[in-house]
């Protein structure tokens, strides 16, 4: 695996996940309000559910990611990860907020514009169909997967070295709201016997 800062705050994102673009937003804001070390990494949906029973709608989705997963892992290896996070963020603002995670968006098309949004070379885009980069996605994803413990998806985050599945919120916490719910995070995290807090979401997910 990449090397992570001991004293960082990582979240391991999809690109095609809705979920994990919300708490990567929600991490940016803590990132702006109080200076936290933010990184930002790779874990791939499709290699999550790779070999799951999924409905066919969910099958679909899980089957377009791959696309877009291998351009960001492409760019880490090539361009570093500062590069990776730029990728995901113009990807995310294009894909998510733009198109509200369209289920008929071509995403490969997607990150290509992604590309070009943030200067990094338009071959990139030849890894969206190079499934060489798929035993990378599978080696990345069984790597972060083993320190979390769980059979679990993304965002995965660490906060002071610990790994844990979530927090997946259905909206963006900003400013103070921002800030506490990561301290009560971090605060959960420190518990060696704490292992989940769930509820039903309401509603609909808003991305911006």
């Amino acid at each position: 695996m990449e090397e992570i800062s001991g004293d960082a705050t990582v979240v391991y994102v999809d690109p095609s996940c809705p979920f994990a673009w919300i708490t990567s937003r929600w991490l940016v804001e803590v990132e702006t309000q109080s200076g936290i070390e933010l990184q930002i990494r790779l874990l791939s949906l499709s290699v999550v559910n790779e070999h799951r029973e999924l409905d066919a709608w969910y099958r679909g989705f899980n089957d377009h990611a791959w696309g877009p997963a291998r351009v960001m892992a492409a760019v880490a290896a090539t361009h570093g990860t500062d590069a990776a996070r730029r990728f995901y963020e113009a990807f995310g603002q294009r894909f998510h907020v733009e198109l509200d995670t369209g289920d008929d968006v071509n995403r490969n098309a997607v990150a290509a514009e992604a590309l070009a949004d943030v200067g990094l070379p338009p071959s990139c885009i030849d890894a969206a169909t190079d499934l060489r980069w798929d035993d990378v996605l599978r080696s990345l994803t069984g790597a972060v997967l083993a320190r979390v413990g769980l059979d679990v998806g993304v965002p995965i985050t660490v906060i002071d070295g610990v790994a844990t599945s979530g927090p997946v919120l259905s909206e963006i916490p900003r400013g103070e709201a921002a800030v506490a719910l990561f301290d009560a995070t971090r605060t959960l995290a420190r518990q060696p016997g704490f292992v989940r807090v769930e509820r039903q979401r309401v509603g609909a997910l808003h991305v911006a």
